[in-house]
Protein backbone atom coordinates (compact mmCIF):
# COMPACT_ATOMS: atom_id res chain seq x y z
CA UNK A 1 0.00 0.00 0.00
CA UNK A 2 1.56 3.33 -1.05
CA UNK A 3 1.74 6.32 1.26
CA UNK A 4 -1.25 8.14 -0.26
CA UNK A 5 -3.42 5.04 0.02
CA UNK A 6 -2.31 4.52 3.61
CA UNK A 7 -3.19 8.13 4.45
CA UNK A 8 -6.64 7.72 2.86
CA UNK A 9 -7.19 4.51 4.82
CA UNK A 10 -6.26 6.24 8.09
CA UNK A 11 -8.56 9.13 7.27
CA UNK A 12 -11.46 6.76 6.62
CA UNK A 13 -10.80 4.97 9.90
CA UNK A 14 -10.71 8.26 11.78
CA UNK A 15 -13.90 9.42 10.10
CA UNK A 16 -15.65 6.16 10.83
CA UNK A 17 -14.72 6.50 14.47
CA UNK A 18 -16.99 9.53 14.74
CA UNK A 19 -19.90 7.09 14.78
CA UNK A 20 -18.60 5.87 18.15
CA UNK A 21 -17.85 9.23 19.76
CA UNK A 22 -18.82 9.00 23.39
CA UNK A 23 -20.94 11.62 25.00
CA UNK A 24 -19.94 13.04 28.38
CA UNK A 25 -20.14 10.31 30.98
CA UNK A 26 -19.54 7.29 28.74
CA UNK A 27 -16.39 5.16 29.07
CA UNK A 28 -13.52 6.44 26.95
CA UNK A 29 -12.07 2.99 26.30
CA UNK A 30 -14.81 2.37 23.72
CA UNK A 31 -13.07 4.92 21.48
CA UNK A 32 -9.48 3.73 21.42
CA UNK A 33 -7.15 5.42 18.93
CA UNK A 34 -3.49 6.17 18.31
CA UNK A 35 -1.82 9.51 17.76
CA UNK A 36 0.27 9.96 14.58
CA UNK A 37 3.35 8.95 16.61
CA UNK A 38 1.65 5.74 17.73
CA UNK A 39 0.84 6.70 21.31
CA UNK A 40 -2.41 5.03 22.45
CA UNK A 41 -5.28 7.25 23.47
CA UNK A 42 -9.02 7.80 23.29
CA UNK A 43 -11.21 9.89 20.99
CA UNK A 44 -12.55 12.77 23.07
CA UNK A 45 -13.87 16.29 22.62
CA UNK A 46 -10.83 18.60 22.39
CA UNK A 47 -12.08 20.50 25.44
CA UNK A 48 -11.67 17.35 27.53
CA UNK A 49 -8.05 16.77 26.53
CA UNK A 50 -5.55 18.92 28.47
CA UNK A 51 -2.61 18.38 26.11
CA UNK A 52 -4.50 19.56 23.02
CA UNK A 53 -6.63 22.30 24.51
CA UNK A 54 -4.11 24.97 23.51
CA UNK A 55 -2.82 23.75 20.17
CA UNK A 56 -4.58 21.62 17.58
CA UNK A 57 -1.71 21.52 15.12
CA UNK A 58 0.80 19.76 17.39
CA UNK A 59 1.04 16.33 15.89
CA UNK A 60 -2.50 16.94 14.58
CA UNK A 61 -3.55 14.63 17.45
CA UNK A 62 -5.15 12.22 14.99
CA UNK A 63 -8.47 13.99 14.63
CA UNK A 64 -11.34 11.57 15.15
CA UNK A 65 -13.98 13.86 13.69
CA UNK A 66 -16.22 16.63 15.02
CA UNK A 67 -18.97 16.93 17.60
CA UNK A 68 -20.97 19.96 16.51
CA UNK A 69 -18.30 22.69 16.30
CA UNK A 70 -15.62 21.09 18.49
CA UNK A 71 -12.96 18.73 17.10
CA UNK A 72 -12.76 15.19 18.44
CA UNK A 73 -9.09 14.38 19.02
CA UNK A 74 -7.03 11.37 20.00
CA UNK A 75 -6.15 12.11 23.60
CA UNK A 76 -3.18 10.16 24.97
CA UNK A 77 -3.71 7.72 27.81
CA UNK A 78 -2.17 10.09 30.34
CA UNK A 79 -4.54 12.83 29.33
CA UNK A 80 -7.26 10.26 28.75
CA UNK A 81 -7.15 9.18 32.38
CA UNK A 82 -7.58 12.83 33.23
CA UNK A 83 -10.38 13.13 30.72
CA UNK A 84 -12.17 10.15 32.23
CA UNK A 85 -13.09 12.14 35.34
CA UNK A 86 -13.89 15.27 33.36
CA UNK A 87 -17.08 13.96 31.88
CA UNK A 88 -19.70 14.82 34.46
CA UNK A 89 -20.89 18.28 33.50
CA UNK A 90 -24.57 17.40 33.72
CA UNK A 91 -26.68 19.81 35.77
CA UNK A 92 -26.54 18.98 39.49
CA UNK A 93 -29.72 18.70 41.51
CA UNK A 94 -30.31 21.94 43.42
CA UNK A 95 -33.16 23.40 45.44
CA UNK A 96 -32.82 27.01 44.36
CA UNK A 97 -33.34 29.14 41.28
CA UNK A 98 -30.29 30.75 39.72
CA UNK A 99 -29.43 33.62 37.41
CA UNK A 100 -32.46 35.76 38.17
CA UNK A 101 -31.79 39.48 38.26
CA UNK A 102 -35.00 41.14 39.36
CA UNK A 103 -33.46 44.60 39.31
CA UNK A 104 -32.33 44.28 35.70
CA UNK A 105 -34.99 42.93 33.38
CA UNK A 106 -33.65 44.16 30.02
CA UNK A 107 -31.56 41.84 27.87
CA UNK A 108 -27.90 42.43 27.08
CA UNK A 109 -28.65 43.06 23.41
CA UNK A 110 -30.91 45.95 24.41
CA UNK A 111 -28.44 47.38 26.92
CA UNK A 112 -25.58 47.37 24.42
CA UNK A 113 -27.32 49.99 22.27
CA UNK A 114 -27.60 52.49 25.09
CA UNK A 115 -25.18 55.42 25.55
CA UNK A 116 -21.98 54.05 27.04
CA UNK A 117 -21.09 54.60 30.67
CA UNK A 118 -18.40 52.11 31.36
CA UNK A 119 -16.81 50.23 34.22
CA UNK A 120 -13.21 49.17 34.15
CA UNK A 121 -12.64 46.42 36.69
CA UNK A 122 -10.21 43.61 37.45
CA UNK A 123 -6.69 42.86 38.70
CA UNK A 124 -3.31 43.38 37.04
CA UNK A 125 0.46 43.20 37.62
CA UNK A 126 3.33 45.16 36.09
CA UNK A 127 6.18 43.24 34.50
CA UNK A 128 9.46 44.88 35.54
CA UNK A 129 10.86 45.05 32.02
CA UNK A 130 7.75 46.33 30.28
CA UNK A 131 5.70 49.54 30.39
CA UNK A 132 3.76 50.46 33.50
CA UNK A 133 0.58 49.29 31.81
CA UNK A 134 1.79 45.73 31.18
CA UNK A 135 -0.20 43.17 33.14
CA UNK A 136 0.56 39.66 31.99
CA UNK A 137 0.57 37.85 35.34
CA UNK A 138 -1.71 39.12 38.09
CA UNK A 139 -1.05 39.17 41.80
CA UNK A 140 -3.44 40.42 44.43
CA UNK A 141 -3.08 44.09 45.34
CA UNK A 142 -2.81 45.29 48.91
CA UNK A 143 -6.58 45.61 48.92
CA UNK A 144 -8.78 48.45 50.04
CA UNK A 145 -10.17 49.17 53.47
CA UNK A 146 -13.84 49.59 54.17
CA UNK A 147 -14.18 53.32 54.64
CA UNK A 148 -11.66 54.41 52.00
CA UNK A 149 -13.24 56.88 49.60
CA UNK A 150 -12.80 56.80 45.83
CA UNK A 151 -12.46 60.40 44.70
CA UNK A 152 -14.27 59.80 41.42
CA UNK A 153 -15.50 57.10 39.05
CA UNK A 154 -13.89 57.32 35.61
CA UNK A 155 -16.31 56.17 32.91
CA UNK A 156 -18.18 53.98 35.36
CA UNK A 157 -21.82 52.89 35.31
CA UNK A 158 -23.23 52.51 38.80
CA UNK A 159 -25.63 49.59 38.82
CA UNK A 160 -29.21 49.74 39.95
CA UNK A 161 -29.42 48.76 43.60
CA UNK A 162 -29.88 45.02 44.15
CA UNK A 163 -28.55 44.16 40.69
CA UNK A 164 -26.30 41.10 40.40
CA UNK A 165 -27.41 39.31 43.61
CA UNK A 166 -24.58 36.76 43.29
CA UNK A 167 -21.80 39.35 43.56
CA UNK A 168 -19.40 38.72 46.43
CA UNK A 169 -16.74 40.82 48.14
CA UNK A 170 -13.86 38.81 49.63
CA UNK A 171 -12.05 40.28 52.61
CA UNK A 172 -9.49 39.60 55.29
CA UNK A 173 -9.44 40.98 58.80
CA UNK A 174 -6.83 43.69 59.30
CA UNK A 175 -6.78 44.57 62.99
CA UNK A 176 -10.40 45.60 63.58
CA UNK A 177 -11.12 46.40 59.94
CA UNK A 178 -12.07 44.39 56.91
CA UNK A 179 -9.80 44.77 53.90
CA UNK A 180 -11.62 43.85 50.69
CA UNK A 181 -9.13 42.47 48.19
CA UNK A 182 -11.03 40.53 45.50
CA UNK A 183 -14.40 39.81 44.04
CA UNK A 184 -16.20 36.52 43.70
CA UNK A 185 -19.50 34.98 42.66
CA UNK A 186 -22.01 32.93 44.65
CA UNK A 187 -22.72 29.60 42.91
CA UNK A 188 -24.89 27.93 45.57
CA UNK A 189 -25.86 28.41 49.22
CA UNK A 190 -22.37 27.64 50.58
CA UNK A 191 -19.77 28.17 47.86
CA UNK A 192 -18.21 31.21 46.19
CA UNK A 193 -16.06 30.95 43.07
CA UNK A 194 -13.13 33.33 42.63
CA UNK A 195 -9.55 33.55 41.28
CA UNK A 196 -6.54 31.59 42.56
CA UNK A 197 -4.16 34.54 42.32
CA UNK A 198 -6.21 36.48 44.87
CA UNK A 199 -4.53 34.34 47.53
CA UNK A 200 -0.90 34.98 46.64
CA UNK A 201 -0.77 37.57 49.43
CA UNK A 202 -4.13 37.36 51.18
CA UNK A 203 -6.27 35.01 53.22
CA UNK A 204 -10.03 34.93 52.84
CA UNK A 205 -11.67 35.51 56.22
CA UNK A 206 -15.07 36.83 55.24
CA UNK A 207 -17.40 37.07 52.25
CA UNK A 208 -19.97 39.83 51.88
CA UNK A 209 -23.05 39.18 49.74
CA UNK A 210 -25.82 41.53 48.68
CA UNK A 211 -23.66 44.67 48.92
CA UNK A 212 -24.14 47.83 46.87
CA UNK A 213 -21.91 50.49 48.47
CA UNK A 214 -19.48 49.11 51.04
CA UNK A 215 -18.89 52.62 52.40
CA UNK A 216 -22.56 53.25 53.17
CA UNK A 217 -24.21 51.20 55.89
CA UNK A 218 -27.49 52.92 55.10
CA UNK A 219 -27.66 52.07 51.40
CA UNK A 220 -30.52 49.63 51.98
CA UNK A 221 -28.57 46.72 50.52
CA UNK A 222 -29.26 44.31 53.43
CA UNK A 223 -25.94 42.56 52.90
CA UNK A 224 -24.92 39.29 54.53
CA UNK A 225 -21.41 38.78 55.98
CA UNK A 226 -20.36 35.14 56.21
CA UNK A 227 -17.11 33.69 57.55
CA UNK A 228 -14.98 31.53 55.25
CA UNK A 229 -14.52 27.96 56.45
CA UNK A 230 -12.19 26.68 53.73
CA UNK A 231 -10.31 27.82 50.63
CA UNK A 232 -9.93 25.22 47.86
CA UNK A 233 -7.38 26.10 45.17
CA UNK A 234 -7.47 24.60 41.69
CA UNK A 235 -4.85 21.80 41.79
CA UNK A 236 -3.27 22.37 38.38
CA UNK A 237 -2.40 26.04 38.81
CA UNK A 238 1.38 26.44 38.37
CA UNK A 239 2.74 29.96 38.81
CA UNK A 240 4.11 31.75 36.79
CA UNK A 241 1.82 30.17 34.20
CA UNK A 242 -1.59 31.81 33.97
CA UNK A 243 -3.76 28.76 33.38
CA UNK A 244 -6.38 27.44 35.85
CA UNK A 245 -6.72 30.65 37.86
CA UNK A 246 -9.61 29.42 40.02
CA UNK A 247 -10.42 28.97 43.69
CA UNK A 248 -13.50 27.99 45.67
CA UNK A 249 -14.45 29.38 49.07
CA UNK A 250 -16.62 27.29 51.37
CA UNK A 251 -18.71 29.47 53.63
CA UNK A 252 -18.97 28.61 57.33
CA UNK A 253 -22.76 28.70 57.16
CA UNK A 254 -25.26 28.41 54.37
CA UNK A 255 -26.51 31.78 53.16
CA UNK A 256 -30.16 32.70 53.07
CA UNK A 257 -31.29 32.78 49.45
CA UNK A 258 -33.53 35.77 48.92
CA UNK A 259 -34.36 38.33 46.28
CA UNK A 260 -31.09 40.22 46.67
CA UNK A 261 -28.78 37.30 47.49
CA UNK A 262 -28.98 34.36 45.10
CA UNK A 263 -26.60 32.27 42.96
CA UNK A 264 -25.61 32.78 39.35
CA UNK A 265 -26.28 29.92 36.94
CA UNK A 266 -23.41 27.74 35.74
CA UNK A 267 -23.30 26.52 32.11
CA UNK A 268 -23.96 22.84 32.75
CA UNK A 269 -24.63 20.27 30.05
CA UNK A 270 -25.28 21.49 26.52
CA UNK A 271 -24.95 25.12 27.62
CA UNK A 272 -21.21 24.53 28.07
CA UNK A 273 -20.83 24.05 24.32
CA UNK A 274 -22.58 27.27 23.30
CA UNK A 275 -20.22 29.60 21.44
CA UNK A 276 -20.09 33.11 22.92
CA UNK A 277 -17.80 34.80 20.37
CA UNK A 278 -19.43 37.93 19.00
CA UNK A 279 -21.95 38.12 21.81
CA UNK A 280 -22.32 40.69 24.57
CA UNK A 281 -21.37 39.86 28.14
CA UNK A 282 -21.40 41.90 31.34
CA UNK A 283 -18.73 42.56 33.96
CA UNK A 284 -19.65 43.76 37.42
CA UNK A 285 -17.56 44.72 40.42
CA UNK A 286 -16.06 47.24 42.77
CA UNK A 287 -12.68 47.51 41.02
CA UNK A 288 -10.52 50.46 40.04
CA UNK A 289 -12.04 52.93 37.63
CA UNK A 290 -8.77 53.42 35.78
CA UNK A 291 -5.36 51.75 35.66
CA UNK A 292 -3.53 52.40 38.91
CA UNK A 293 -6.49 54.35 40.27
CA UNK A 294 -8.84 54.01 43.20
CA UNK A 295 -11.50 51.34 43.67
CA UNK A 296 -15.15 52.24 43.48
CA UNK A 297 -17.04 51.59 46.71
CA UNK A 298 -20.25 51.29 44.68
CA UNK A 299 -20.96 48.28 42.48
CA UNK A 300 -20.49 49.06 38.78
CA UNK A 301 -21.02 47.26 35.49
CA UNK A 302 -19.95 47.34 31.86
CA UNK A 303 -20.93 45.46 28.71
CA UNK A 304 -18.13 43.93 26.63
CA UNK A 305 -17.86 41.83 23.49
CA UNK A 306 -16.57 38.25 23.56
CA UNK A 307 -13.84 37.51 21.00
CA UNK A 308 -12.30 34.23 19.83
CA UNK A 309 -9.50 33.17 22.17
CA UNK A 310 -6.98 33.11 19.34
CA UNK A 311 -7.51 36.86 18.90
CA UNK A 312 -6.19 37.42 22.42
CA UNK A 313 -3.41 34.92 21.74
CA UNK A 314 -2.19 36.95 18.75
CA UNK A 315 -2.29 40.21 20.71
CA UNK A 316 -0.58 38.91 23.83
CA UNK A 317 2.03 36.88 21.95
CA UNK A 318 4.18 40.00 21.42
CA UNK A 319 4.60 40.56 25.17
CA UNK A 320 8.01 39.63 26.55
CA UNK A 321 6.61 37.30 29.21
CA UNK A 322 4.16 35.56 26.89
CA UNK A 323 6.17 32.32 26.63
CA UNK A 324 6.58 32.15 30.39
CA UNK A 325 2.99 33.00 31.26
CA UNK A 326 1.18 31.16 28.45
CA UNK A 327 3.67 28.49 27.29
CA UNK A 328 0.92 26.62 25.44
CA UNK A 329 -0.70 29.77 24.11
CA UNK A 330 -4.03 31.33 25.01
CA UNK A 331 -6.67 28.81 24.03
CA UNK A 332 -10.10 27.51 24.89
CA UNK A 333 -9.36 27.55 28.61
CA UNK A 334 -9.53 31.34 28.38
CA UNK A 335 -12.41 33.68 27.60
CA UNK A 336 -11.32 36.79 25.70
CA UNK A 337 -13.56 39.86 26.03
CA UNK A 338 -13.38 43.63 25.79
CA UNK A 339 -13.73 46.50 23.34
CA UNK A 340 -11.75 46.57 20.04
CA UNK A 341 -11.13 50.28 20.54
CA UNK A 342 -10.26 49.96 24.22
CA UNK A 343 -11.96 51.53 27.22
CA UNK A 344 -14.07 48.57 28.31
CA UNK A 345 -12.17 46.08 30.39
CA UNK A 346 -11.31 44.68 33.81
CA UNK A 347 -8.84 46.44 36.10
CA UNK A 348 -7.34 46.23 39.60
CA UNK A 349 -9.55 45.20 42.49
CA UNK A 350 -12.08 42.98 40.76
CA UNK A 351 -10.08 39.81 40.20
CA UNK A 352 -12.21 36.78 40.89
CA UNK A 353 -15.40 38.54 39.91
CA UNK A 354 -17.75 37.33 37.18
CA UNK A 355 -18.28 38.00 33.52
CA UNK A 356 -21.81 36.93 32.62
CA UNK A 357 -23.88 36.05 29.57
CA UNK A 358 -27.55 35.18 29.16
CA UNK A 359 -29.11 31.93 28.04
CA UNK A 360 -32.17 31.54 25.80
CA UNK A 361 -34.45 31.95 28.82
CA UNK A 362 -32.83 35.22 29.85
CA UNK A 363 -31.11 33.73 32.90
CA UNK A 364 -27.63 35.01 33.65
CA UNK A 365 -24.92 32.39 33.20
CA UNK A 366 -21.38 32.62 34.53
CA UNK A 367 -19.13 32.85 31.48
CA UNK A 368 -15.80 33.50 33.16
CA UNK A 369 -13.81 34.70 36.17
CA UNK A 370 -11.76 37.91 36.00
CA UNK A 371 -8.14 36.81 35.76
CA UNK A 372 -5.69 39.08 33.96
CA UNK A 373 -5.04 41.62 31.23
CA UNK A 374 -2.69 44.18 29.74
CA UNK A 375 -3.35 47.54 31.38
CA UNK A 376 -7.01 48.44 31.72
CA UNK A 377 -9.04 48.94 28.58
CA UNK A 378 -5.91 49.04 26.41
CA UNK A 379 -6.69 49.04 22.69
CA UNK A 380 -6.17 45.65 21.01
CA UNK A 381 -5.76 43.89 24.38
CA UNK A 382 -9.08 42.43 25.56
CA UNK A 383 -9.29 41.12 29.10
CA UNK A 384 -8.60 37.47 29.91
CA UNK A 385 -11.02 35.40 31.96
CA UNK A 386 -11.03 31.79 33.10
CA UNK A 387 -13.50 30.14 30.71
CA UNK A 388 -16.03 28.44 32.97
CA UNK A 389 -17.51 26.59 29.97
CA UNK A 390 -14.39 24.43 29.89
CA UNK A 391 -15.45 20.95 31.11
CA UNK A 392 -12.25 20.72 33.16
CA UNK A 393 -13.45 23.57 35.34
CA UNK A 394 -17.12 22.62 35.45
CA UNK A 395 -16.28 19.12 36.61
CA UNK A 396 -13.96 20.38 39.33
CA UNK A 397 -16.60 22.85 40.53
CA UNK A 398 -19.27 20.14 40.56
CA UNK A 399 -17.05 17.70 42.44
CA UNK A 400 -16.09 20.20 45.14
CA UNK A 401 -19.16 22.39 45.53
CA UNK A 402 -22.12 20.28 44.38
CA UNK A 403 -21.28 16.77 45.62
Amino acid sequence: MDRSSLWLFCLLVATASTQRIRLPGTPHDQNACNTPSGVPGACVDVRFCPNTAHSLDREAQAACGFNDTFPIVCCTETAGSNANHLQDISPPTVDFQCGNNVARVVRLQEVSSRPERLLRAGNVIVFPDETEESTGRPVARAGFLAGEIATHIVGGAIVKKHSWPWMALIGEMDAEEIRWFCGGVLINQQWVLTAYHCFFEHTADIVRLGEHDYNDDNDGALHQDVKVADTVLFPDFAHPEAYHDLALLKLATMVTIQEFVSPVCLPWGSESGRELSGQQATLAGWGDTLFGGYPSSILQEVNVTVFPSDQCDRSYSILSHYAKTWPQGIGQETLCAGDPEGGRDACQGDSGGPIMSQDALGRFMLAGIVSQGYGCGTKDYPGLYVNIRNPLYLTWIKKIAFS
